[in-house]
Formats: structure tokens, sequence, C-alpha cells
């Protein structure tokens, strides 16, 4: 396929112990690209079936997009006009729509913006909130969509603080926050993983994973102590569900 080697794809469901490897893409329509690719996986939880979108890059931006169907058990081609995408596959998906972190061009200006794509697969791009900068990382928080945005305290070297905001319109880009508190560590490390689940917020760096009870406001932490930790999967919220891997489950 034009030298391009595809990664494998495999789509696992712990509740009924099914692993099912998707087929490969089709031929990507631009033979000038490089072996990066964005994943990410839509789920509706009323109806039977899942997604994974795909996006391929060249010279470092999305320039083809597809999408997998379980019922249809096949990829094809759909269209976007996204400028800058992160490759590190982070998303999360709510009620079907999966969004992303990126950056387009807006009004002339490169932003930090959200691109979502909901069920019937149309993009559409969510500002983040002006008082935040980006680096912030998204979750679910009680069925919406939200960023966590973690920064270091003005006038208070090695203490950090993180702001929640959820998402209240989706069409006209408008946030609450919900939350703010200090970290109760003083760290330099990056935090490479955010996890938003019910009441709870897992935060995890190279050397401890420290997990928030938004509804106590307290803390606990846990250290490495099996390994470095790039030997661990990277956590995220588990929803289950019965849906069959494949068409022929």
């Amino acid at each position: 396929m034009d030298g391009m080697k595809y990664l494998s794809i495999t789509i696992r469901n712990p509740a009924t112990q099914q692993v099912f490897l998707l087929p490969s893409p089709p031929a990507l329509k631009c033979p000038n690209h490089n072996n990066l690719s964005t994943i990410g996986v839509s789920f509706h939880p009323t109806i039977y079936e899942y997604k994974v979108f795909q996006f391929f890059f060249k010279e470092w931006r999305p320039h083809e997009c597809m999408v997998y169907s379980s019922i249809t058990g096949s990829w094809k081609f759909i269209t976007t006009s996204v400028e800058h995408l992160d490759s590190s596959n982070k998303h999360v998906c709510i009620n079907g729509t999966v969004y992303w972190l990126c950056k387009s061009v807006i009004d002339g200006w490169l932003v930090d913006h959200i691109l979502a794509v909901d069920w019937e697969e149309n993009f559409s791009i969510i500002r983040i909130p002006e008082e935040e900068t980006m680096n912030g990382i998204l979750g679910n928080l009680e069925g919406c969509l939200s960023i966590v945005v973690v920064a270091e305290v003005e006038d208070r070297p090695c203490q950090y603080q993180f702001d929640i905001w959820v998402l209240e319109d989706s069409k006209k880009s408008i946030w609450v926050k919900k939350l703010s508190d200090y970290m109760s560590f003083s760290t330099r490390d990056q935090i490479l993983w955010v996890v938003v689940q019910v009441n709870e917020i897992l935060f995890g760096t190279k050397k401890q994973y420290s997990l928030y009870n938004i509804h106590t406001k307290s803390w606990k932490v846990f250290n490495w102590a099996c390994g470095p930790y790039w030997s661990f999967s990277l956590p995220v919220a588990y929803a289950e569900s019965l849906l069959p891997c494949s068409i022929d489950s």
C-alpha cells in the first residue's frame, strides 16, 4: 500500500472477553505520507455498533481520515479539514461523539481547540475556555465533556493546581468551571494521564498515580513499585457493554 506500514488495531471487550483484530484500511489516496496515525473509538450507548476513526498524517498534519464500522466490517474514507491533531491517540467518547485536542487556523490564527465528530460522522470545532491555555486533557465527567488543566501556581514555585471545566453548550463553546483545587504534591514531572470517572480523577506521572476524590477533596497517592511507567498500559475510563467486537461474534 504505497509503502505504508499500517499499525494493527485490536478491539478488546473485557465484559465478553472478546478480542478482534480490525482489517487493514484500504490504500490511501495520497502516496506522500508518513507512518503516523491517530485513532478514536466511538461507542453509542443505545446503538448496537461501534466505530473507529483513524487519521493519517502527511508532513505531520492529518491528511486523510477513514472510519471503520462494526456493522459493515469495513473501512471508508470521510472528509475532514483538520489542520493539526495530536498523534498520541488521547481522546474521549461521550454518547457516540468523539473528541480530540487539536489546532486549526481560525480567523487567521493557529489556535487550540477541540475537534468533535458525532455518530453521523459530522465534524465540528469547540473552543476551549478563554481563561485557560492548552496542555489540558479531556475527560468524561458525569456524562459531560470536561477538560482538566494543570498549571503551576503564580508566585508559588513547585506548587500546582488543577481546574476542571465542563462543557455546557457545544454549539456556542460555553464552559463552566466545575472545580479548582491544589495538587497534593509538588512535582516537576509532566502529568502524562488524566482519567475522569464519576467522582474521582486519576492523575498519572512517570513516578506515581494520584487519585483525587471530588466529593471529599482528598488524595490517595500510589508510587510506582513494579517497574518503569512505560511497562504499564495507558489508563482509560471503561464503560461495560456486551457489544460484540465483530459482526461474526
